[in-house]
């Protein structure tokens, strides 16, 4: 399974893909998806059956797409752009995957409740930005407003958050109801340094020398949670009151 700093990247810098590697995409995730057990139960689960299934369906990707595909895929770039399109596809469209995601989810807000665990810290304050340098390229959570919004080009949420008297901009992975302006929410993501070369598309919008790509987020006025579903084993260990740890 891809590291989740991998694809992060890789949601963040891409380009859109061409209809058809999207669709080459779609055909080898759903051979990947039929072929994942029916009755898995947890993210290990996930992990072990996709690495199984992965190895045995990509082994024969030219006897699922047909030849114009294959012309495609042989084409420069394009094999890595399908690899990095079969996990964010699976998470958004596999039934199976979705499911077992969500019910883990679920039983970790409700084991916290029953806890009285103080879920969904933050390690990161207004207190902290003169050193905000120090925590590039780490995972970062904090509190603050949302006072203006706009798209990513991947067409999800890219927002400015008031955090005191300081403000930060957040490319949120997941599209959810929770970025509207006003809203107090709370973020979890890693934050990263914005270069002038690779983020054209951002230092088009503002002129900040950092942003976040957020991973999950929470509406602090009525508790809802979203989530990107490859993150789900750190979105755990932020309902269970821990910040999250880098995992693969």
């Amino acid at each position: 399974m891809k590291n989740i700093v991998t694809i992060l990247i890789s949601f963040f810098c891409l380009s859109i893909y061409s209809q058809s590697v999207d669709s080459i995409i779609e055909k080898i995730s759903t051979k990947i998806c039929q072929c994942i057990n029916d009755d898995i139960k947890n993210s290990s689960e996930i992990r072990s059956e996709f690495n199984r299934c992965y190895d045995q369906e990509f082994n024969f990707i030219f006897n699922i797409i047909n030849s114009d595909e294959q012309k495609i895929l042989i084409q420069q770039g394009n094999l890595s752009k399908v690899k990095n399109g079969i996990i964010p596809y699976l998470d958004n469209n596999c039934e199976k995957i979705k499911e077992t995601v969500s019910s883990e989810i679920n039983n970790a807000i409700e084991k916290a409740l029953n806890d009285k665990t103080a879920s969904f810290p933050v390690n990161f304050t207004s207190k902290k930005w003169n050193k905000i340098k120090r925590w590039e390229n780490k995972i970062i959570a904090l509190e603050g407003e949302v006072i203006e919004i706009t798209r990513t080009k991947q067409n999800t949420p890219y927002y400015k958050l008031r955090i005191g008297e300081n403000a930060i901009w957040v490319a949120s992975m997941i599209d959810s109801e929770n970025e509207k302006v006003g809203n107090l929410i709370r973020v979890v993501g890693y934050l990263f340094e914005i270069l002038e070369n690779d983020n054209q598309y951002e230092t088009s919008i503002h002129n900040e020398k950092h942003h976040i790509i957020a991973f999950g987020v929470i509406n602090m006025e009525n508790n809802k949670l979203a989530y990107f579903p490859g993150a789900v084993n750190q979105i755990k260990e932020w309902i269970g009151g821990k910040i999250p740890s880098a995992q693969e």
